[in-house]
């Protein structure tokens, strides 16, 4: 018998409750444990879902290239951002819905207009890329409260600054000539230096965006403003056309077509876009840009008018009297070499237009008329007309620099055998030292800048000035003004512009330079070329780390350049998340 029926009633009474309230507390909990896993299981969706659509939108931003039209590149970048999300992730992929209006992938392109009043917030000279994707999500608890699914958003961005870009493309004589017809729609590698230029460079705008700005310069002795940078290149008679036009023929004014396409970059004026300058040409510059002095003075100068030879069997420099009495009369315009980087022989010519824009040099008549014996052109116009090369060029550069004692027509050097070299060209080229390592070149003259012997009397006017009466001067002024202009591109720190250089040997026996492109496209190392491979590399004294590096790239190959234009392609197409 049970002394205590009031007791055990009430242990009954709550257990009851106990019940009752483990009861209720199951219908609050099932859905809150339900909806930590089912939440759970869509953040890894999620997690998936937002890999996917970042490398949608990579693939998306780099669709871009190749298509003639903003709306044919969109297209197509669109379709590879769909392509890339599906492999990255399936069809019901973690159980997602597989129905195709509960998996959506959609892409936006903005380009920049500024982040200040009227902007749409991306920079200029910036294209953003996004894609939002979607999908639905299975539940497995949460479906009892009536939630089949769960919807789940990601969305990718990438960034691509635009290309500004001009194509800078020497056409001067040394490339020879064209051998094919290079239509609107067949391209063939010819056997010149200047066919595979037009070809490859053909080829190497198919590479770009049409939301790129992309510009044809060509350049002998003239700097030609052709085709500034547009994003219409790839239009009816656009780039390709001008690069088809090309004939190659007189001298190589690199320093100019630095200046000019410089200025191109910086009319565009977007900062913030990838400023480029891709430089190709086949070895050395021989024009001079300048207000030159006239020479009112006589002295001792190499000139058509001397006649005999030294004891070595050079020719004689000679006393030359002044050609004018005409105090500070200048020339403004470009002077070249023509043929012979010597230093005792040579053609000379100009003045020339620097840039087509350009009004045509003339000589003042007041020195050209009468008893003055000044010549307005040719040879005798460099060598006698002239007093000197300035110490600064027309843009402000130094014409001083690291060839200062260079002498060219020196140091031969072979390529190794079985070099593939381009048609009508030697496989040994004179690589150029200091004239200090050749006393016997030369005699009388050891030096590009005018010396005592170059003296009458007691009077010495032009002493110590760079020569214009020498071929191989003009090269040396040439060079040293063409790497002090790509200096100045490269340290515009707004601009921030790279300058990638690309050689191929050109056609007859001019010499070539090892270190030229490579300190203009500032490499921290003086590379062998292929003529001098068993020399080893050094130091560039000119290499400045605070400016930006380009690429250099060198053959002797007229069928491997198409590849090295591709090489440049491929460092300009880069994509930022």
């Amino acid at each position: 018998m049970n002394k205590h029926p009031r007791k055990w009633q009430k242990r009954l009474g709550q257990r009851g409750i106990a019940t009752m309230l483990t009861a209720f507390s199951m219908l609050m909990l099932v859905p809150i444990v339900g909806l930590a896993i089912d939440g759970g299981l869509a953040y890894i969706v999620m997690s998936r879902l937002s890999a996917a659509a970042d490398s949608a939108a990579l693939a998306a931003a780099r669709g871009l290239n190749g298509s003639s039209t903003i709306a044919a590149a969109q297209t197509q970048a669109t379709t590879l951002a769909t392509t890339f999300f599906n492999g990255n992730f399936p069809s019901g992929y973690l159980n997602t819905d597989t129905t195709a209006a509960n998996r959506t992938v959609t892409t936006v392109f903005t380009l920049g207009t500024g982040s200040g009043t009227g902007g749409n917030g991306v920079p200029n000279g910036v294209l953003q890329v996004q894609v939002t994707t979607s999908v639905k999500a299975a539940t497995y608890f949460m479906k009892w409260l009536g939630y089949a699914n769960l919807p789940v958003t990601a969305t990718g961005t990438a960034t691509r600054r635009l290309l500004v870009m001009t194509l800078v493309l020497d056409k001067s004589a040394s490339m020879g000539t064209r051998t094919t017809t290079v239509g609107s729609t067949a391209v063939g590698i010819g056997t010149t230096s200047c066919d595979a230029m037009v070809y490859s460079a053909i080829q190497f705008l198919n590479s770009f965006s049409p939301y790129d700005y992309v510009g044809i310069l060509p350049f002998d002795y003239t700097a030609y403003a052709t085709y500034a940078p547009t994003t219409n290149y790839q239009s009816t008679g656009g780039a390709a056309q001008q690069i088809a036009n090309i004939n190659c023929g007189n001298n190589t004014n690199t320093t100019a077509a630095l200046e000019l396409a410089y200025r191109q970059i910086k009319a565009i004026n977007l900062p913030l876009a990838n400023n480029v300058i891709v430089l190709f040409t086949d070895g050395v510059p021989n024009g001079v840009n300048g207000t030159f002095p006239v020479r009112n003075k006589a002295d001792v100068r190499l000139t058509s008018a001397c006649s005999g030879n030294d004891s070595h069997g050079y020719p004689n420099e000679c006393n030359t009297p002044a050609c004018t009495t005409v105090t500070g009369a200048t020339v403004t315009g470009v002077i070249t070499q023509t043929a012979n980087f010597s230093v005792s022989s040579g053609s000379l010519d100009g003045p020339f237009k620097m840039f087509n824009t350009d009004s045509t040099p003339t000589v003042p008549s007041s020195i050209t008329s009468g008893s003055s014996t000044c010549a307005s052109s040719g040879t005798d116009f460099v060598q006698k007309t002239l007093a000197y090369i300035p110490a600064t060029d027309y843009f402000g550069n130094s014409t001083s620099g690291p060839w200062n004692s260079w002498l060219y027509q020196v140091n031969p050097q072979t390529a190794p055998n079985g070099t593939v070299i381009t048609s009508g060209n030697s496989a040994t080229k004179n690589m150029g030292d200091l004239w200090s390592n050749y006393p016997t070149t030369g005699v009388g003259r050891s030096s590009n800048y005018y010396q005592n012997a170059e003296c009458i009397g007691a009077s010495c006017p032009y002493k110590g000035q760079l020569r214009p009466d020498l071929a191989n001067t003009i090269g040396v002024a040439s060079m040293n003004s063409a790497v002090n202009e790509a200096n100045v591109v490269r340290n515009d720190t707004t601009y921030r512009i790279t300058i990638h250089t690309i050689y191929l040997q050109g056609n007859g026996s001019d010499p070539v330079d090892r270190s030229f492109l490579q300190i203009v496209s500032n490499q921290p190392t003086i590379a062998p070329l292929i003529y001098d491979t068993g020399d080893s590399s050094y130091a560039n004294t000119y290499y400045n780390s605070a400016q930006q590096q380009g690429l250099w790239l060198a053959t002797t190959s007229a069928t491997a350049l198409n590849g090295l234009f591709a090489q440049v392609a491929s460092s300009l197409l880069r994509i930022s998340q």
